[in-house]
């Protein structure tokens, strides 16, 4: 998003316990199935509720098959990224705000068309800024959302109260955040949809799934939506609980030395990791401990995670508390994960101390019993470490290239910015299944803080940190008031996870704010990601731990690298040398 708005023990125990969490997970498989089965396959807004809050959905590839796509106002300047214009002109467009499909008359009024599907699917979810062309516009036009042909829209409201819980959603299904909002209200349709506003469209991005023709769908109306306030209030209590973090039958602790590692072998499958705790209680003090430590994790043969603990739970540099549906950080160095993980045969959690200290550490793990099928997916998740980049040239900045049949599901960034300023102008490309081979994104951005929910408009302070179910922005810098050191974002998926067939690439424009675009404008960059697959699905962020035993990229350093940069441009711009 253009911030054209700146103004500057080791034992070993087995206890047989009836675990709250697991039951809710079974409960929630058991309503959607009973939803499903009921309904003849029919995808309807209960059945999608129920789907959206089963912990285990994500853990099997999607029946029906659907493509995850995305409507944007990305800036139609960048049309292919083999394009010769490899600049702001081009793939690098900024002033992304404005795109738009077309314009059309409807009722003798002007609408801008900003999304349309012809055949069945869902919307999963809405993000727009808290203004309008400035600041002073907290209203702006309404979105008018039009199902199946029909010429009177299913929602007519001001499409930033929408998203912000101030009209007819109300949270989490509509959330607040920094600055913008997130709308994740569920529209299903039969046959296709059209997306208007009633005046020039600002920022957008619009997630929603396309089913194959002659899937059965109960498109969205009011009077369905009315009908469903008891399982809208279900999911938001089921999105918004925080499950008891002691829970867990299997429990190991050790005090690990330098180069040791903790082995948590899991009970034989077909099984699935259903929550798992880790606490790091040193991790408090010595903060170097969030990066030398490393979680790895072996299903069926297959090491499908390999990644740093702290980054794993968005406190790579330090611990940074939040609680999302899927992860929750306490200060105490308390963090716990409730991505289903499940396995046909065998696992094993490992935790490895690849720093110079010893350290204390615990995990607690609950595991029950998961039917394997042909549909089941293995969870993965990887990270790719600290890399120091320049504001000039642009690049598109690699999370992750996976080859094999999956589904994406989450990531996180971490950046180290030295300016204090902007530092997130680019915006996402995630290539699905032949899209890398067209030389266009499947999925094409606006903006980094746009994708991970929030919005710019003025420079970041930690007053603009949060954590929502499916969003956090965990840190901003904050050493000067601003941005200046750390700053780390996360985003995972339900409904509107990406489904892939043969490969899924993610990349995200390193491309900085308007006014840091020079060589020594140097920003550090780290990521995670968060998939399942099919057993045998390849990636190219293999482990390093060579890489996590060193100390985490400091301020200082980066500063360092920067200012020698600067001094050698300065040294070849010497008179009558041309330099410019």
């Amino acid at each position: 998003m253009s911030q054209s708005f700146h103004p500057r023990n080791s034992r070993f125990q087995i206890v047989m316990i009836k675990s709250r969490w697991m039951w809710f997970a079974s409960l929630a498989a058991l309503l959607l199935a009973t939803t499903v089965t009921a309904s003849a396959q029919t995808i309807t807004l209960k059945s999608l509720l129920a789907e959206m809050t089963d912990p285990a959905a994500v853990a099997r590839f999607p029946q029906p098959h659907y493509d995850s796509l995305q409507a944007s106002s990305y800036n139609r300047a960048s049309t292919n990224r083999n394009q010769p214009n490899q600049d702001t002109t081009g793939w690098f467009a900024d002033s992304d705000g404005l795109g738009f499909i077309r314009t059309e008359t409807n009722r003798s009024e002007k609408e801008w068309v900003i999304m349309e599907h012809q055949g069945p699917g869902c919307l999963t979810k809405f993000w727009t800024p808290f203004f309008y062309y400035g600041f002073n516009d907290r209203v702006g036009p309404n979105v008018r959302i039009y199902l199946d042909g029909s010429d009177t829209p299913v929602f007519d409201e001001s499409l930033i109260k929408l998203v912000t819980a101030q009209g007819s959603v109300q949270p989490p299904l509509a959330t607040f955040t920094a600055r913008a909002g997130d709308l994740y209200l569920p529209i299903p349709f039969a046959r296709s949809c059209r997306v208007t506003m009633t005046a020039k469209p600002f920022y957008h991005l619009i997630n929603y799934r396309a089913y194959p023709d002659g899937t059965k769908v109960e498109p969205f109306t009011r009077a369905r939506y009315e009908a469903a306030a008891t399982d809208l209030e279900k999911a938001g209590k089921a999105l918004t609980a925080q499950p008891d973090a002691n829970q867990g039958a299997i429990q190991k602790s050790a005090r690990l030395r330098p180069g040791a590692k903790l082995e948590v072998p899991l009970p034989a499958g077909p099984s699935a990791i259903r929550q798992f705790t880790v606490r790091l209680p040193g991790a408090v003090t010595n903060l170097a401990s969030l990066r030398s430590t490393v979680l790895a994790m072996t299903f069926d043969g297959e090491e499908t995670g390999w990644c740093p603990l702290g980054d794993f739970f968005c406190s790579a540099d330090s611990l940074h508390p939040l609680h999302t549906w899927q992860r929750t950080v306490t200060a105490d160095g308390t963090m716990v994960c409730r991505w289903v993980m499940p396995y046909r045969s065998a696992a094993e959690i490992r935790v490895l101390n690849l720093g110079d200290q010893p350290i204390e550490v615990a995990l607690q793990a609950e595991v029950g019993r998961w039917d394997w099928d042909a549909r089941s997916l293995h969870f993965h998740t990887n990270w790719r470490p600290d890399d120091v980049v320049p504001g000039t040239p642009f690049l598109d900045w690699n999370y992750i290239d996976i080859r094999g049949q999956g589904v994406f599901v989450g990531d996180g960034w971490t950046v180290l910015n030295i300016q204090g300023s902007w530092w997130g102008e680019g915006d996402e490309k995630i290539y699905v299944d032949d899209a890398w081979d067209k030389g266009f994104p499947t999925h094409f951005g606006t903006g980094t803080e746009d994708y991970y929910g929030w919005a710019g408009g003025e420079v970041p302070t930690r007053k603009d940190e949060f954590s929502v179910p499916f969003l956090a922005n965990a840190r901003v810098g904050g050493l000067d008031g601003y941005t200046t050191g750390f700053n780390v974002c996360t985003r995972t998926r339900s409904l509107d996870a990406i489904p892939f067939t043969q490969r899924l690439r993610f990349d995200m424009e390193s491309s900085f704010g308007t006014d840091i675009r020079n060589p020594w404008n140097l920003l550090g960059y780290s990521a995670i990601t968060f998939w399942y697959a099919k057993p045998g699905a390849t990636h190219n962020r293999p482990a390093r731990p060579e890489v996590a035993a060193r100390p985490i990229m400091s301020l200082t350093g980066v500063k360092a690298k920067a200012e020698a940069i600067k001094a050698s441009a300065k040294e070849v711009r010497v008179p009558g040398a041309g330099g410019h």
